[in-house]
């Protein structure tokens, strides 16, 4: 399986933290046959060192190895850095599924139908924690990005 992550650089920490986590699961799967078809899961990791244009070069080093049955798993990040955006084209090109534990833009899975995401888009997270606010903690408004105020 393959993975690209911010290991280094501005979002080391959320990078190395799915890693983490992306290897404890493998080998917990390993410790206990296998994968799909009991198989043991390799993990390559490529390393974008959180800068644009870093992901689409890891992405395509994956893919152009000579491991056959590739799983692309990554990237934490959809927003202003776009990595997972980035990458997701080339994986969909190349009929390569690409999995994200955290790209909230919605625009990352409307690439195609080999990209997928394991956690809410930004919309959903917004609308349910506004709700959240105004009704349960009775807020009229919050703190919003660089520290601006938003109406709920």
């Amino acid at each position: 399986m393959g993975e690209f992550a911010s290991l280094t650089g501005s979002e080391a920490t959320f990078g190395q933290s799915s890693h983490k986590g992306t290897q404890l699961a493998i080998d917990e799967l390993n410790a206990n046959g296998g994968g799909v078809g009991q198989k043991k899961i390799q993990l390559i990791t490529e390393d974008n060192q959180s800068q644009a244009g870093q992901s689409s070069t890891a992405v395509r080093k994956l893919i152009s190895s000579d491991k056959r049955g590739w799983r692309c798993w990554g990237e934490v990040a959809s927003g202003h850095r776009r990595r997972s955006l980035e990458a997701a084209p080339i994986c969909q090109q190349n009929k390569i599924p690409m999995i994200s534990p955290s790209s909230t833009n919605p625009k990352v899975t409307e690439v195609g139908d080999y990209i997928f995401r394991v956690c809410f888009i930004d919309p959903f997270q917004g609308t349910v924690m506004a709700n959240f606010g105004r009704k349960t903690l009775k807020m009229n408004t919050a703190a919003g990005p660089f520290g601006c105020e938003e109406r709920l």
